[in-house]
């Protein structure tokens, strides 16, 4: 009967025996899936964020967000290391006790500091480090590591390798005795560096490469600007050597007095801005002056000869040099009573920026003077427009001294009342010009300033406008709270592929046709513009309820998924659309709401694409 009792009792232990090995190998499948799970989930998330960062920093911020999730750590960070010179640096720190190092320390005491402790130590063994404070004052006692930091309850470091070189460190740490970092942390954390070091490699090239483009782009600039400028300068001395011959041809020609002067005049305006200049001239007798030549582009009346008085004109011919005066020294001339004290009525000054008066010899004597003189403050004349005018100005005044010379053989009455008349015709003419200019700047300006606020390709308003339409919307909504308007952000589902397969000018066509359907979307008083790219935003004014955003949004997706042609060729395109509501957020600026409405955009796209979102601040 004992017999009988002993083999029950070993059954049942074999029994018990062979139900632990079960459960312990349950366990360890369990274990494993829940690894497998987690490291997937990872993976995916890893890759979402990757897709999303256009920096590395926006990539460490993501790859710190994410870890939050998964494993529980007061302290974050990520060094890397130049391979070439050894020099570790800590792009991204997050401690919930220390300041980043990066902003106590020099960038090479920095480097060295993280030599000497734990993460110089994952540097040197490529091996992920999980130690606790016995294991961080053992590896301090042989001289391993130096103490740095707050001291931690666990710390884990994982090498992140590229090519089977260890580029940098991916280091968790808590403060909190409660939390047990084991195999499976240290399994995902090293999944996790062997899947990142790609993407940091990657953002590391692009960031690398936007530097040098910036820097080559600086060099062109440099060279495009040093090769204007040469350009500019030997367009300067072909003009100057043009101006010249030319001086000289009518000099010699039998051309008359009017349209002698009118000549000069023309050629100087190719050297100088010289809207308003005259030429004023002694008579024989040295007690008169007469303007043989005089324009204006405030349509002033020529001036009749006149006494010499105490004049700007007198004055430069008194100084028998050059001058170049702005308004200030002209004042100062006059509250010196150098001039206009005799001559009040003279002066008509007050409206000049800037004054050139040249002095013109004629017979080896100062005989007249050539003016020229800015009303604007945005035409500023120069030191070298002095010395070329004044270079010009002795040619000039030898052309004048071989006309004298010709008229005094011939004047008469007769003749003088035909140059009058001459010149009063010529006079008609610039002012004609004058106002046809005038109404062709006006036309340009009104050109210009629509060019600005509107999109080159679709003709749709850019960003700058639509910005400036948002923001009174904004203020209109504040003053008016019963009112509201949402904002739909649309972005053009697979234009990069047409764009790719059918070329640049078939994806700008499509661009075009895109925006007429969209046209068709929206009413009179909604604004609709291209923020660029495959980018449209629509500001609906005045709406009753988030149903008539949602009914516009159905609109544009059916207008936009019908199909396209060109040429033979048909395909299909879509939307996704992201709505920002002005009701269902504090109403901060319109950058923010814009960036909302483009937030719901990208879940839009997430959800499959042609469909939209209405933006939630939860």
């Amino acid at each position: 009967m004992f017999k009988d009792g002993d083999e029950a009792t070993q059954r049942h232990n074999k029994e018990i025996a062979r139900l632990t090995k079960r459960l312990i190998r349950l366990k360890y499948l369990a274990n494993k899936y829940k690894r497998a799970e987690i490291t997937q989930n990872a993976l995916l998330k890893l890759s979402h964020i990757a897709t999303l960062a256009g920096s590395l920093e926006e990539f460490y911020l993501g790859v710190h967000q994410h870890l939050k999730q998964l494993i529980s750590a007061d302290n974050f960070f990520i060094a890397t290391i130049d391979v070439t010179s050894g020099k570790i640096a800590m792009p991204f720190f997050a401690d919930e006790k220390d300041i980043n190092p990066a902003q106590l320390y020099s960038e090479q005491y920095l480097s060295t500091l993280l030599q000497q402790g734990l993460t110089g130590y994952v540097f040197r063994t490529g091996t992920p480090q999980l130690c606790d404070t016995n294991r961080i004052n053992e590896l301090a006692s042989s001289g391993e590591i130096v103490h740095l930091g707050s001291p931690c309850h666990l710390w884990l470091g994982v090498p992140i390798k590229h090519e089977d070189i260890v580029t940098g460190v991916l280091v968790v740490q808590t403060y909190d005795t409660e939390v047990h970092y084991g195999d499976i942390e240290v399994e995902l954390m090293t999944f996790i560096c062997h899947h990142i070091a790609g993407v940091m490699e990657r953002l590391k090239h692009q960031e690398q490469l936007e530097i040098a483009i910036q820097e080559r782009t600086k060099e062109l600039s440099q060279a495009y600007e040093k090769l204007k400028l040469e350009v500019y300068e030997r367009r300067r001395a072909e003009r100057l050597q043009k101006s010249l011959f030319d001086i000289a041809e009518l000099a010699s020609s039998s051309t008359e007095n009017p349209l002698f002067y009118s000549q000069l005049h023309n050629i100087i305006k190719h050297l100088i801005p010289a809207s308003n200049c005259y030429i004023a001239l002694l008579n024989e007798e040295e007690t008169h002056l007469y303007f043989p030549f005089f324009v204006s582009q405030l349509g002033l009346e020529h001036p009749d000869s006149r006494p010499l008085q105490d004049g700007l004109t007198e004055y430069v011919l008194k100084q028998k040099r050059p001058l170049l005066l702005n308004q200030n020294e002209i004042r100062s001339l006059i509250d010196s009573g150098e001039i206009y004290r005799k001559a009040p009525t003279l002066n008509h000054t007050q409206t000049m920026h800037q004054w050139i008066g040249i002095p013109l010899f004629i017979h080896d004597q100062v005989r007249g003077a050539l003016t020229i003189y800015s009303l604007s403050v945005t035409q500023n004349y120069q030191i070298k427009d002095l010395e070329l005018l004044t270079f010009v100005s002795q040619h000039i005044g030898n052309a004048i001294e071989k006309k004298l010379s010709a008229e005094s053989l011939r004047r008469s009455y007769a003749e003088l009342e035909e140059k009058v008349i001459a010149r009063t015709k010529d006079l008609a003419e610039l002012n004609q010009n004058l106002e046809k200019e005038i109404q062709q700047r006006r036309h340009i300006e009104a050109q210009l300033v629509h060019d600005a606020k509107h999109d080159a390709l679709t003709g749709l308003p850019n960003r700058t406008m639509f910005m400036e339409r948002l923001s009174q919307a904004i203020t209109h909504v504040q003053r008016h709270s019963d009112d509201q308007f949402a904002l739909l952000f649309i972005d053009l589902d697979r234009f990069k592929q047409i764009n790719d397969t059918l070329g640049h000018i078939e994806g700008d066509r499509f661009l075009i046709e895109a925006a007429n359907r969209l046209r068709t979307c929206v009413r009179c008083n909604d604004t609709l513009a291209r923020l660029g790219g495959d980018e449209f935003v629509i500001l609906l004014d005045s709406i009753h309820s988030i149903e008539d955003a949602k009914e516009v949004s159905e609109r544009v997706i059916r207008q936009l998924s019908q199909p396209y042609k060109s040429g033979t060729v048909e395909f299909h395109s879509g939307a996704s659309i992201g709505i920002s509501m002005s009701n269902n957020h504090r109403l901060n600026t319109s950058e923010s709401i814009l960036r909302n409405a483009d937030i719901a955009m990208y879940q839009a796209k997430a959800n499959g694409k042609g469909c939209y979102v209405i933006f939630d601040e939860s």
